[in-house]
């Protein structure tokens, strides 16, 4: 349960691979590949209650962190993936403090918010004391609201500044969108690089985390560089393509 946590504390890049593929089957074969954490996308992917509950019990038993990236405005399902053990949710497109707030109470513990009593499942999948998980899982996961329009990094500072938000995840298409007026996105172009190196290093002067997606490892790369603290690589559309690609690169037939 404390990995996240110890990895960060260490001032070590938390690198995480990305899932909109909710087969059981297939979630096994990442979990054993060489992220440190996973996410399991509510938003786009294919994922439910029932797949994030099994999904992330598939991530625990081999040891990786699991993170949740819940719908649009569902904070019921935040307070789901927290009780069915994810170290981490993620919330897409969150655009003032007011919704930032509302995210991390439903997700956080008295003081901090208003997270409802119900630890057992989570306790007993990382095999701690009901006890234990309560005084620490606030500490060991991770809040984190997605930025990406216009208006989100317009009230970045008030988001910031909350209590119980742990930090940020850049949404590079829709910032793109956002920011271009082009519904065809440009991440990490440059109508948007310099506000993302901005955004990162506000998050490091408030002391909050930041966290990116990334289609590939030069961008990953460069992200690292400019602080980014977790950096998820490639998703699992990628994952199969580039497999399947390096297969066939490698035929002398046809």
């Amino acid at each position: 349960m404390r990995r996240l946590k110890q990895i960060m504390d260490a001032g070590n890049t938390v690198t995480g691979g990305w899932c909109f593929i909710a087969d059981p089957v297939y979630l096994g074969m990442v979990a054993n590949l060489g992220f440190d954490a996973v996410v399991l996308d509510m938003q786009h992917g294919f994922f439910d209650e029932n797949t994030v509950r099994a999904g992330v019990a598939t991530l625990v038993s081999a040891g990786k962190i699991p993170l949740v990236r819940i719908p649009l405005g569902r904070w019921d399902a935040a307070a789901r993936a927290m009780d069915f053990g994810a170290l981490g949710v993620i919330a897409p497109m969150i655009n003032s403090a007011m919704d930032a707030k509302s995210f991390a109470s439903a997700i956080r513990y008295v003081p901090t918010g208003e997270r409802s009593y119900g630890p057992a499942y989570a306790a007993g999948l990382y095999k701690v004391s009901v006890n234990d998980y309560l005084e620490s899982i606030d500490t060991c996961s991770v809040a984190l609201v997605q930025i990406e329009t216009r208006e989100a990094y317009n009230n970045l500072d008030e988001i910031l500044e909350l209590d119980g938000v742990d930090g940020v995840l850049v949404g590079p298409s829709d910032l793109s969108v956002s920011l271009r007026q082009d519904r065809i996105p440009d991440p990490y172009g440059v109508d948007s690089i310099d506000i993302v190196t901005d955004i990162l290093l506000r998050c490091a002067n408030f002391g909050k985390k930041a966290a990116v997606y990334t289609e590939d490892s030069k961008t990953a790369n460069t992200l690292n560089k400019l602080g980014a603290d977790i950096i998820t690589v490639g998703n699992d559309y990628s994952y199969i393509a580039n497999g399947v690609a390096s297969h066939l690169s490698g035929l002398d037939f046809n």
